[in-house]
């Protein structure tokens, strides 16, 4: 008896086993090959999102056993408020829409930014393309 490679899930199973018993997969389904030199490429285990309760079939045969206690319900949680004042203007945002304001200029236009530090975002990117065309 050895463990082998679920073809379905990608979890560890015994080779005795007629079914897996992580995804119930039948084990000799993905098994066509016996040999070592037949033997099926698997490139590791499915991503998996671990904040994600996992769920596995019932056993062929087997009763599901009744939950003891109901799940809880979902609680929503409130949006986050805006700041109540003007958002400050990063340092690296000044040095890019000074050096780059065709690209950067954009970012002011992010919420919370006070309308003068806009004024002077596109002002310099105005000024950038008169001087441009000159």
């Amino acid at each position: 008896m050895a463990l082998i490679e679920c073809f379905e899930c990608k979890q560890r199973i015994s080779s005795t086993a007629p079914a897996c018993i992580h995804c119930g997969a039948p084990a000799q389904a993905g098994q066509a090959a016996t040999s070592p030199q037949e033997a099926v490429i698997s490139f590791g285990r499915l991503p998996t999102n671990e904040s994600v309760p996992r769920v596995t079939p019932a056993a062929f045969g087997r009763r599901r056993k009744p939950e003891a206690e109901p799940e809880p319900e979902l609680q929503i949680q409130a949006p986050v408020p805006a700041p109540a004042g003007p958002r400050p203007v990063e340092l690296w945002l000044k040095i890019m829409v000074f050096l780059l304001p065709p690209f950067f200029v954009w970012f002011l236009l992010r919420p919370g930014h006070s309308w003068l530090a806009r004024l002077l975002g596109f002002g310099w990117l105005g000024l950038m393309i008169l001087l441009s065309k000159a």
